[in-house]
């Protein structure tokens, strides 16, 4: 039976910073959180509505290239700041906003109550390595303790 709450860090384990919602799940999965369920996926856009079914409340951790930050600066946003988003790199991915939405019109009973996206601001997603750079290595702490003032439902 699924958990109330799903926990899901994307990216790609092999990618420099784009492993940062990997390295959060790890951190999560130490600490035998309760009603949670947590997952890791190498995926994006439409892939994503089957995923988040039956959840209640769904925090998505991923890397985010804005050069609008620092990088390592946390960040939570809401449904609303996920509509201008782009994700994934095949045009024909949906972005996570546009995601919500159609699976919302096709599953309006089964979608999330709540999207929460717990987004670091990275500086390399395109080296192959498997460690992230130092800014955003030091980042995940504050990321882990984000996803769980949001499960715990405390304003972030």
């Amino acid at each position: 039976m699924k958990a109330s709450v799903l926990v899901l860090g994307i990216g790609s384990p092999v990618v420099c910073d784009d492993a940062i919602g990997f390295h959060v799940i790890d951190q999560l999965r130490k600490k035998g959180l309760q009603d949670v369920d947590i997952e890791e996926a190498c995926t994006s856009g439409l892939d994503l509505i089957e995923i988040m079914l039956d959840y209640k409340k769904v925090i998505v951790v991923d890397a985010i290239l804005s050069g609008q930050f620092q990088a390592g600066k946390v960040m939570v946003l809401g449904e609303d700041s996920l509509s201008a988003t782009v994700h994934g790199v095949n045009p024909h991915e949906a972005n996570v906003g546009t995601t919500l939405e159609l699976g919302r019109s096709l599953e309006p009973e089964r979608m999330p109550k709540e999207v929460w996206f717990v987004a670091v601001e990275v500086n390399d997603v395109w080296t192959v390595s498997d460690s992230m750079t130092p800014e955003v290595e030091a980042a995940v702490p504050e990321a882990v303790q984000t996803v769980i003032d949001l499960i715990n439902g405390k304003e972030v």
